[in-house]
This record gives structure tokens, C-alpha cells and sequence, in this order.
């Protein structure tokens, strides 16, 4: 026990060993700057002491020389003048000089070079003062002269003079001495500046590694001070018993809030190594259903490889932080497995929006144990509810089947009575059966016999089917034949008569003219009634298409109208054409079929109405389909004829054909191209008022099938003064010859500006019609088969070609092409 206590105590003073060294070297740091001030404070008082010692040397030679120059000034004002008092400054130089030069001798002692110039300047101040001195006793025994012969002599001056220099030598020996001296004491005195510095340096980064060390170790203590903390408020946050769900939000709440994360995601592993969400903080709608395979995604790579994982950079698309005002991505992902004994119980992701720090890392992965614990026990208590659960609901279960096994058996004790009570019943139910069943036998064979009967007359009809296609396709040749051949002579007399009925050269009578009018009239009408005989026979043949186009009704009706006003108002009557309002302004029909059918009900309501008015009005119905009602005040027809007009070459009576004309072919022919059109045509009349025949439409036409959307359209009905010839399909003509080349390279001749080409096989109908072009001006050219007209056409380039379809070589329309 004490020995626990020493080592504890020795632990909390312990130094750091970082800090010890640096102690040491600030120590030895200091130590080493005293020492190096201490020696350069010693090698600065010697250069100072040396340097005053070599002024002092130098200041004892100056008084010297001056010493020697004032003896040698009073020395010659004595010799000129005799007078004693110049000797005074003599005396008194001489006791400087010894003074000077002793001391001199004393400084010098050190340098035997300073030494060895005193000594001989010493020798030679002996003999100028013996000289000095012999002058002066001469002056004073022997006279002036004596004394001036004497000093002529120079010898005075060569002393001086060799004085002079020595104490010059000596002199710039001293000033080295001291230029030496105070470059040696510069030199402490920098030592001593640069040790100064650079030892303070030393401290002070001594002193910021110090501090420095001391701030990282108490950074290091608070980190794992808030790392234990952070366990700590984890395992108090998560202890208790949670379920699942609940531990998860929990630990994810808390999780986010002391890392600061921005969002999170907790998922927890099943027993196939799935992942599902668990516990989610400021989670997005669509990730709340998210389940995970292991390796799938950052998570599922997390759980299999057991390692924490910290995302730097993270791409679009990953754990979004979801607001009311927006979402964002975050730029750090951490990732940690809960693993407890190598097995991973959940995964838990935070997002942040800053760099993650090392404690928060270091948090993260020390929880991992914690919450694996928890996370353990939360699917031990899920598992646990959910086997109780299983247990009450199989015990409800054991109940509701052990009810319904009573239930059961007594159901089957009154099935039983009932079982013996059908037995009887079914015996007789037996006889009777056996009675029904030789009663079917019969009639299966009855059955059968009228089936084999069924069949016989199925056959029957086909053939009638066969055969009245084939009469329906000989009707419809032969009604095409006969249009043709109708036509070409119809044609010729419709043209000759119009020519006589214009009377250009003048040489009929008015009642010739009337006559040629009228058989042109009758002509007219004679063509169409070729045309409605051929439109009926197409129309029951089957061979009648449309061409569905987008239709303008205000533009349609007014086209329709205006060529009719001419006849309503030459009879007195209003025609007028109105649409409705909420009527839409186009519909998708066949224009020529709709064109077709209002106009003949127009001119139906011209021809019975007298005096009044016709009006045409569209308008839309609730079904959304269009109606157009031709109303007129017209001799109206009694409801039981009123079917009777929808038949061929019905009328509603004699009389009204007698008056009216007409061949009863219209209105049959428009209410079969209004059922061609998808719609229907109705009649409300009241004789002697007027009739209403309303046309229904769709406001879309869909074509009944693709055949009949890519067959030729019918012709429209010709005018009354024009010729519109309708031929049928032409059977396959031979192939054009080539046209005969000329022998020699000619190149095609334009005909004349006002050419015309006639290819007729008729001759006297292409007589008519070159005839015809003669008087209007035309070069007539005439070609009775399709070979010469060719031929004729690729030579010479007519300005216009007039081709009969039907010739006797081949089809016109293999001209065309």
C-alpha cells in the first residue's frame, strides 16, 4: 500500500521528459552566458587597462620630447643673449626630463622593443644635455662666439633629430599597442552582445517549446477530459431499457448534438448482415425506408470491413441536410461500427459541415463498444416483445382454434344427419337422372342434326356471298364501262351544244338558241345523274374512303353558300348559314364528302321550297358532335314517306317528281356518306310548313381501317355546266413502247406558244375538240392512240395536252407517268 501511494505521488510530479530537457538546456544555456560575460568582462578591463597604460606611456614621451625642446629653447636664449633667466626653463626641464623618462622606463618594462627605443632615446638625451651643457659654459667662460661656433657645428641637431625619430617610432609602436587594445575590447564587447543574444534567443524558444509542451498537454488532458464525458453522456443518455427504435434516436440525438454534426443516420444489422435505418437526425422524407446489403454503399463497406470511415470532399447525391428553406450536402462524412467480440451490431453516420477534429474521431470510435452493448441488448428486448408477442397470439390462436374445433363438431354431427338425409335424397335424384340423361341423349342428336344443317347452310351462303361479290364487282366494271362510253358521247354533246347556245357567229335564232340551251341543260343533267349512279355503286361496293382533313366551318359553309345564292335569289328566297356559338371552329372530317352532302341537301331545300327562306345552322350537341339542320319553308313530307326518300330512285310520290324532277339518288347517296363520315342524317317535316334534315357529325373522323385511308378518293359531284368524267380502276395496261429515236441527234422543237396536244381516241369527239381549240386561238394537234401522242409530246413540247384515260393501246395514266 505505501508503495502504491509513493509511485502515485511520483506520478503526479513527474516531469514530462520533453519539459526536463528543456529545462536542462536553459540551465546550461544561462550557465554558458554568465561564463562567456564573465570572460569577456575580464578581456575588456585588460584591453581598457592596457590602453590606459599605453596613453599614459604615450603622454610621459610627449612631456619628454617637450622636456628636451624646452631645455634646448633656453639653451639657445642664453647663448644669445647671456642672460640668465633663459636658463630657468633650462633647469626646470631637465628634472621633467628625468621624471618623464623614468616613468617611461617603468611602462615599458613589458615590451622589449618599447624598452630597448627608451633606453637608447635615454642614452641620447645624456649627450644633447652634455652638449647643451658645454655650450652653455663655454657662453659663460669663453663668450658668444665660442658658444654660436660650437652650436654651427650641427651636432646639437643630429642628436635632436635622431631624438626626434626614436620617440617618433616609439610613439607609432604605442598607437598600435592601443589600436590592438581596442580591437581586442571591440572583440569582448561583440562576444559578449552575440552571446548575449543568442542565449536570449535560446531562452526564449526554451521558453516557447515550454509553453508550447505545457499548452499541448493541457490540450491533450482537455480532449480526453471531453472524450470521457462524451462516453460518459452517451452511457447515461443510452442506459436503461429501450427498445430498438427508441435507443436508436437516442443515441443519434445525442451523438449529433455533442459532436455538433449537421445530420445522421443510424443503421442496424439483421442476422443475414442487412442493413436497416434504425434512428435518424434531421433525415430527408426519402431515406426513412432505406435498407442496405452488406458491401452496398459507404455503410454496407463500413460494416464489412469493420473499420471507422472518415469522408473528406463529399460528392452530391449522399446524406442530405434537409430544412424547411432547402437541402444541402454535407462536406465530412464519418462513418463508425458498433463491434462488440468481432461482430458488428449497427452503423452509425454523421454529416458534418466543418473538418472533423482528432478527439471527435477519437470519441466516435471508443463508443463503438458502448453502444454495441446497447444495440445488443435493444434486439435482445425487440426479440424478446416479439417472442411474447408470438407466444400470446399463438395462445389467442390455441383458444379460437379449440372454439372452432367445438364449433366443428357439432357442425359435423348436424352434417352428418343432413348426409343421411341427402342419401335418400339422392337416390331419387339418381332415378330421375337417369331418366334426363337418355331425355339429352335425344337431344344431343337433334342438336347434332341441326348443327350439320347449320353448317350446309353456312356454306350455302358463302357461295351466295362469293357470288354476290363477283355480281357487285360486274356491276360496278359494268357501271364503269358504261360511264365511260356514256360520257364521250355526253361530252361531245354538252360541248357542241354550249358552242350553239353561245352563238358566236350569230347565225341562230333565238329559239335555236333556246333549244341548243335546253339540250345542254339535259345534258348537265344526264351527267350527274351518271355520277350519283356511280357514287351509289361505289358506295355499296365497299370502295368509298375519305380523306380526313382539318375543316374551317365558317371558311366550308361560306364556300358552300355563295354558289348557291345566284339560284335562291333568282326563286325569291333567303339563304343564310349561321354557327353557334359555343360550336367549335373547326372539326376534322373529309371537306369533299361533307361539301358533298350539305350541298345536296341545299339544293334539295331550293328545289321544294317556293317562297321563304333556306337557313343552315351548326351547332354542338351534348354528345359533342356537330349538327347541321337545313331548315326551309318548303311543301314539307308526311311522316309515313319520310323513310321512303332515304331509298334509290324514291320520291316521296308521283306528282313531286312530275313537278320537281329528279331521280331520287340523293338523299340516299347523303345519308350513305353521312354513315361514311360517322355520322347519320334525320328529317322532321310537316307537310305544307317545311322540312328540317340535320346531318350529325363527330368532331374527329377516325378512318375505319388503313386500306381505306390509302384509297383514292371519290370525285366530287361536276357542276351543272362542266364535265367531270368518273372512270373506274382501269384493268393493267401493257407497257409503253419506247418511242422511236430519230436517226440523227435532234434535239426536241418548242411548238408554238398557244399549242395544244389532243390525245382521243374518238374521232369525232377530237374533231370537236380541235375545232373547239381553233376558235380560241389554240395550234390543235390531234393523236388518236397513246404511242403518237407520246411521241408528238417528247418532240415538239406542247404548251397543254388534252389525254382521254381510256385509249386503245394502253392506259392514259400510263401516259401521265
Amino acid at each position: 500500500m505505501p508503495h502504491t501511494s509513493t509511485s502515485q505521488a511520483a506520478t503526479r510530479f513527474a516531469v514530462p521528459r520533453g519539459m526536463l530537457v528543456g529545462f536542462v538546456i536553459a540551465a546550461l544555456a544561462t550557465v554558458l552566458i554568465a561564463l562567456v560575460n564573465f570572460r569577456t568582462a575580464q578581456v575588456r578591463a585588460q584591453a581598457v587597462e592596457a590602453m590606459d597604460e599605453t596613453t599614459v606611456t604615450m603622454r610621459h614621451l610627449n612631456l619628454f620630447v617637450s622636456s628636451l625642446k624646452d631645455a634646448e629653447t633656453g639653451q639657445r636664449g642664453y647663448l644669445l643673449t647671456g642672460d640668465d633667466t633663459y636658463l630657468q626653463p633650462y633647469n626646470l626641464s631637465l628634472g621633467a626630463m628625468e621624471r618623464n623618462m623614468a616613468r617611461l622606463k617603468e611602462l615599458t618594462n613589458d615590451s622589449a622593443v618599447q624598452r630597448r627605443l627608451v633606453l637608447q632615446i635615454d642614452d641620447l638625451r645624456y649627450e644633447k644635455l652634455r652638449e647643451l651643457g658645454e655650450t652653455i659654459e663655454l657662453r659663460r667662460s669663453k663668450g658668444q662666439e665660442a658658444a654660436v661656433a660650437v652650436t654651427r657645428s650641427d651636432a646639437g641637431r643630429v642628436l635632436m633629430d635622431r631624438i626626434r625619430d626614436l620617440a617618433s617610432d616609439l610613439s607609432t609602436l604605442l598607437n598600435q599597442q592601443l589600436e590592438s587594445d581596442r580591437k581586442q575590447w571591440v572583440e569582448a564587447a561583440s562576444m559578449s552582445t552575440y552571446y548575449s543574444w543568442g542565449g536570449s534567443f535560446v531562452l526564449l524558444v526554451l521558453i516557447c517549446l515550454s509553453a508550447a509542451a505545457n499548452a499541448r498537454e493541457y490540450r491533450l488532458k482537455a480532449q480526453q477530459s471531453w472524450v470521457a464525458a462524451g462516453l460518459n453522456g452517451l452511457s447515461q443518455r443510452i442506459q436503461g431499457d429501450h427498445r430498438l427504435e427508441d435507443l436508436g434516436q437516442l443515441t443519434l440525438e445525442y451523438l449529433a448534438q455533442y459532436l455538433r454534426a449537421a445530420v445522421g443516420a443510424g443503421y442496424v444489422a439483421d442476422c443475414n448482415g442487412a442493413l436497416t435505418l434504425f434512428g435518424g437526425y434531421a433525415l430527408p422524407r426519402e431515406r426513412l425506408e432505406q435498407r442496405l446489403l452488406p458491401g452496398e454503399g459507404l455503410v454496407g463497406q463500413v460494416a464489412r470491413s469493420r473499420q471507422m470511415l472518415h469522408v473528406r470532399d463529399v460528392p452530391a447525391g449522399h446524406l442530405m441536410v434537409s430544412s424547411s428553406t432547402g437541402q444541402s450536402a454535407p462536406t465530412e462524412l464519418l462513418l463508425a461500427p458498433a463491434i462488440e467480440n468481432g461482430e458488428v451490431f449497427a452503423v452509425i453516420e454523421l454529416g458534418f459541415h466543418r473538418p472533423l477534429t482528432e478527439p471527435e474521431r477519437t470519441l466516435m470510435e471508443r463508443a463503438s463498444g458502448i453502444l454495441a452493448v446497447a444495440i445488443r441488448a435493444g434486439i435482445d428486448r425487440n426479440r424478446l416483445e416479439a417472442l411474447l408477442e408470438e407466444t400470446q397470439r399463438q395462445s389467442e390462436e390455441l383458444q379460437t382454434q379449440q372454439e372452432e374445433l367445438r364449433v366443428s363438431n357439432e357442425e359435423l354431427e348436424q352434417q352428418s344427419r343432413i348426409l343421411q338425409e341427402s342419401q335418400a335424397q339422392m337416390e331419387v335424384q339418381q332415378t330421375e337422372l337417369e331418366q334426363t340423361n337418355a331425355h339429352l341423349e335425344a337431344q344431343t342428336q337433334q342438336l347434332e342434326y341441326q348443327r350439320e344443317q347449320l353448317l350446309r347452310a353456312q356454306s350455302a351462303m358463302t357461295d351466295k356471298a362469293r357470288e354476290l361479290e363477283l355480281a357487285s364487282q360486274y356491276k360496278s366494271e359494268f357501271l364503269a364501262n358504261m360511264s365511260h362510253e356514256l360520257r364521250t358521247p355526253l361530252n361531245s354533246t354538252l360541248i357542241l351544244a354550249k358552242l350553239l347556245s353561245d352563238n358566236k357567229p350569230g347565225n341562230l335564232s333565238a329559239e335555236q338558241v333556246k333549244y341548243a340551251q335546253t339540250i345542254y341543260a339535259a345534258g348537265n343533267d344526264l351527267l350527274a345523274l351518271i355520277n350519283d349512279i356511280l357514287d351509289l355503286s361505289k358506295i355499296e361496293a365497299g370502295q368509298a374512303t375519305v380523306s380526313v382533313e382539318t375543316v374551317t366551318l365558317s371558311k366550308a359553309l361560306q364556300t358552300l353558300i355563295d354558289p348557291l345564292r345566284p339560284l335562291a335569289q333568282e326563286k325569291g328566297l333567303t339563304l343564310t348559314a349561321t354557327v353557334a356559338p359555343d360550336a367549335p371552329a373547326t372539326l376534322d372530317t373529309d371537306p369533299q364528302r361533307l361539301g358533298q352532302v350539305l350541298k345536296n341537301l341545299l339544293s334539295n331545300a331550293l328545289k321544294f321550297t317556293e317562297k321563304g327562306s333556306v337557313a343552315l345552322h351548326v351547332s354542338r350537341n351534348p354528345d359533342d358532335t356537330l349538327s347541321f339542320a337545313v331548315k326551309d319553308t318548303g311543301i314539307g313530307i308526311p311522316a309515313h314517306q319520310q323513310e321512303l326518300i332515304f331509298e334509290a330512285f324514291r320520291q316521296a310520290d308521283g306528282s313531286t317528281h312530275r313537278k320537281y324532277g329528279g331521280t331520287g339518288l340523293g338523299l340516299s347517296i347523303s345519308r350513305d356518306l353521312a354513315q361514311l363520315l360517322g355520322g347519320s342524317i334525320h328529317v322532321h317535316s310537316t307537310p305544307g310548313e317545311g322540312s328540317v334534315f340535320t346531318l350529325v357529325l363527330p368532331q374527329k373522323l377516325v378512318p375505319s381501317s388503313p386500306e381505306a385511308e390509302s384509297a383514292m378518293p371519290l370525285a366530287a359531284p361536276a357542276p351543272a355546266h362542266t364535265a367531270a368524267p368518273v372512270v373506274a380502276p382501269a384493268p393493267s395496261a401493257p407497257a409503253l413502247p419506247p418511242v422511236a429515236a430519230p436517226t440523227a441527234p435532234v434535239a426536241p422543237r418548242r411548238a408554238s406558244a398557244r399549242s395544244i396536244l389532243v390525245i382521243e381516241d374518238d374521232v369525232r369527239f377530237a374533231q370537236i375538240l380541235s375545232d373547239l381549240a381553233g376558235e380560241m386561238d389554240f395550234d390543235c394537234h390531234l393523236a388518236h392512240n397513246a404511242a403518237d401522242g407520246l411521241a408528238y409530246a417528247v418532240h415538239s413540247l406542247p404548251s397543254a395536252i388534252v389525254l382521254d384515260v381510256n385509249l386503245p393501246d394502253f392506259s392514259g395514266l400510263g401516259v401521265l407517268d
